[in-house]
């Protein structure tokens, strides 16, 4: 039976590993701005809540950046997550759904850009959402944002959730 040999594995220094071109056009986002929506609000890193979900940012004027995910202009998937609408009415993703594909949505830090194309809107039950498609590792560089939808139910919340989803285009 043939064998196949294995090149004997590089290991890189820090320095070495910081001067690879995949870690230099990417950055923690600070703003998200998408025109067509009225978008133009501060990001704010976001980790899991107690059911070990994401979780959510603290002001509904705000987006939450999934921090154990990809950083903006890096391969994987950037998620972002914003509130629907709260007790006073609706909040920074109330037009989440209205998004027109091939719409540009911007992450920005300083003087650094990330500019992303919409390639689709799907609304999901809660309970049928792609979730290894929106959190899984992936060679596509993309963006994912995430709302509620659909009806309320006082005990369970919102039954759907929006997903949009953006390619790379520009860093």
């Amino acid at each position: 039976m043939p064998t196949a040999e294995f090149a004997e594995p590089q290991v890189l220094t820090s320095k070495q590993v910081d001067r690879q071109t995949f870690h230099s056009n990417s950055f923690v986002p600070a703003r998200l701005v998408i025109p067509s929506i009225d978008v133009d609000t501060s990001i704010e890193a976001v980790g899991k809540d107690e059911a070990g979900r994401m979780a959510t940012p603290s002001d509904v004027n705000h987006v939450g950046w999934y921090q154990y995910g990809a950083k903006a202009g890096a391969t994987g998937n950037v998620v972002l997550s914003g509130h629907l609408d709260d007790l006073n009415g609706p909040a920074i993703f109330a037009n989440l759904d209205q998004l027109p594909i091939g719409e540009l949505v911007t992450l920005q830090r300083k003087d650094q850009v990330a500019t992303y194309e919409v390639v689709s809107v799907k609304q999901y039950r809660l309970d049928q959402m792609p979730l290894a498609s929106i959190f899984a590792a992936t060679q596509s560089k993309r963006i994912q944002l995430i709302t509620c939808a659909g009806p309320y139910d006082e005990n369970l919340g919102y039954r759907d959730r929006i997903v949009v989803t953006a390619h790379l285009i520009e860093t």
